[in-house]
């Protein structure tokens, strides 16, 4: 699958590019979702009999790694973003919208439930000092989670961002004006994708990418371009699992006087003494403790 939009998927089949409706069974099947289909979906498909007929998509083929959400606005509802990639890239800006590390620490969580590598991109470098930046996201780095700073207007860490894409599938995700269109189109300027300004009044930015396609790079390796987000809900992640997902903290699970603790409020907890040691870092606890409070109890703990 190579493109997903309003109308219909397109998939890639040997040489051929064609679109394709989506049988009514497999509709069925996938209920739940707000799109049956998603960009880097292998799937069984019966093309079309002439150049300017629809193919039929018959079967989706089990995903080895995706990224999900909660569908924005349809509760009850989950959006496959991309599936069968190799990395996450979470691209925020340091001004215009304004950084937010839970916003990070939102889609790292679903990156490692999707089993994705992820890496974190803060574009815009030129409307902040980059030693600052630097400093307030050190801890990323500790974790097993590199950080490249860019400036698609000057040109910094470009170099670093195409090392971090070639001969790799990756899809590429964040806020809404964050610079991922502008980033792409530097890092390979024949793509030419459309880009627009951040709103003056609400310092936030406005969609540009209205669809999710797989985009081909020159030096090697795919990228997947996504809409920008105004938020990212977490799906099928329960209360009891969050920790997990924290990459700092998994040691210590296991280790704490209850057996179902939270690593909340309860005495003798080994995550909340690792804080207090300076093992695990006070920003990544607290978006811990954030995220906790936003998820629901799906059984039983």
């Amino acid at each position: 699958m190579v493109r997903v939009d309003a109308q219909y998927p397109v998939i890639e089949c040997g040489d051929r590019r064609f679109r394709c409706v989506v049988r009514k069974k497999l509709k069925y099947k996938l209920k739940g979702h707000v799109k049956r289909v998603c960009v880097g979906d292998r799937v069984k498909c019966a093309p079309p009999a002439r150049a300017d007929d629809l193919g039929a998509i018959e079967e989706v083929l089990p995903r080895k790694t995706q990224l999900v959400r909660s569908a924005a606005g349809r509760k009850g509802y989950q959006q496959v973003v991309a599936a069968n990639v190799d990395r996450l890239l979470v691209v925020v800006a340091t001004k215009l919208p304004d950084l937010h590390p839970r916003l990070i620490d939102r889609m790292l969580v679903a990156g490692e439930k999707g089993e994705l590598d992820c890496i974190i991109i803060v574009n815009k470098t030129d409307l902040a000092d980059p030693v600052k930046i630097r400093a307030s996201l050190d801890y990323y780095p500790d974790i097993g989670y590199p950080v490249i700073l860019t400036s698609a207007t000057r040109g910094d860490g470009i170099d670093e961002l195409r090392e971090a894409l070639k001969d790799k599938s990756s899809v590429i995700a964040g806020p809404s004006g964050a610079g991922k269109s502008s980033l792409l189109n530097v890092i390979q300027p024949g793509l030419r994708l459309t880009t627009r300004e951040v709103s003056g009044i609400t310092g936030k930015g406005k969609h540009t990418t209205s669809f999710v396609q797989l985009l081909p790079l020159d030096f090697g390796g795919y990228v997947v371009d996504t809409p920008g987000i105004r938020e990212f809900g977490l799906w099928d992640i329960e209360k009891r699992e969050l920790a997990g997902f924290f990459r700092e903290m998994t040691e210590y699970i296991g280790s704490c006087k209850f057996s179902d603790c939270a690593h909340i409020h309860e005495p003798d907890c080994a995550i909340k003494a690792a804080v207090e040691a300076g093992e695990i870092t006070r920003e990544r606890y607290e978006s811990y403790k954030h995220l906790f409070a936003s998820l629901q109890v799906k059984d039983k703990w």
